[in-house]
């Protein structure tokens, strides 16, 4: 499920910039774990290929987590424009949003709520991408 909000949330940049193709963009990213963590690297991996198909016109650069804010500052930082886009989970945004925790993880946790294939089930055919969108 993280894998594919994180995939789902870069696609919408990458078209997003794709408009003005001709003008080379760098898009700084921070992430709110490790650059040694497996999802950092499969970012990369991903972020590599985007730049690739762009013929190098959009790029990325990848920062580990605090590089430029705390991580539970994330969002506000993309929200204020001190980075482009954060790679993170929804859980890390409960703070600013009661229903953050329902998108983070499987409802009541892994082994006692639903689990990852009922989870997403209900976030694509159940209401629960229309909750995300509001």
């Amino acid at each position: 499920m993280k894998k594919i909000i994180s995939m789902i949330f870069a696609v919408t940049l990458v078209l997003g910039f794709i408009t003005n193709a001709n003008a080379a963009k760098t898009l700084k990213c921070q992430t709110v774990i490790s650059a040694k963590a497996d999802e950092v690297v499969m970012l990369k991996d991903f972020t590599d290929t985007v730049t690739a198909l762009t013929g190098g016109s959009l790029k990325f650069e990848i920062m580990p987590a605090g590089t430029v804010v705390g991580v539970k500052e994330t969002l506000d930082a993309v929200d204020k424009g001190l980075i482009d886009c954060g790679f993170a989970w929804t859980h890390y945004w409960s703070g600013d949003h009661p229903a953050a925790m329902l998108f983070g993880s499987p409802v009541a946790g892994a082994g006692v709520g639903i689990d990852n294939i009922a989870f997403l089930s209900w976030f694509q055919y159940g209401g629960g991408k229309e909750l995300y969108d509001q």
